[in-house]
């Protein structure tokens, strides 16, 4: 008796999981973000926003690098990162990539291990 429910409980359990695994691929499939065109006025303030915010993220890099917690060398790559990112985002009209890849510099947290 014992087995057929514990049977029962795990035929139950990989059926939600397979099941929530096929509902979430089939809702990735047809979703489609939709088409805005900012205007002038909204990427001038998007952009400021931006560079504010570049500008704290190299300020936090340079406070790591003087307490010893990144390498000069380490913030220089994040830096460039966060530059390449800017321009990106500036190319795009500053609509966000929804993009999932590896970044360059995923290396670099195994490192901190």
């Amino acid at each position: 008796m014992k087995r057929i429910i514990q049977s029962g409980i795990i035929l139950m359990l990989s059926f939600f999981l397979l099941g929530g695994i096929q509902a979430s691929a089939e809702m990735g499939k047809d979703v489609e973000s939709p088409k805005v065109e900012l205007t002038d006025k909204q990427k001038q303030e998007l952009d400021k926003l931006y560079l504010d915010l570049l500008k704290t993220k190299k300020e936090i890099l340079n406070k790591y690098v003087e307490f010893g917690v990144l390498s000069k060398e380490k913030a220089d790559k994040k830096r460039n990162w966060l530059d390449e990112h800017y321009e990106k985002v500036k190319e795009h009209g500053y609509i966000p990539l929804h993009r999932h890849k590896k970044h360059k510099d995923d290396e670099d947290k195994t490192d901190q291990d």
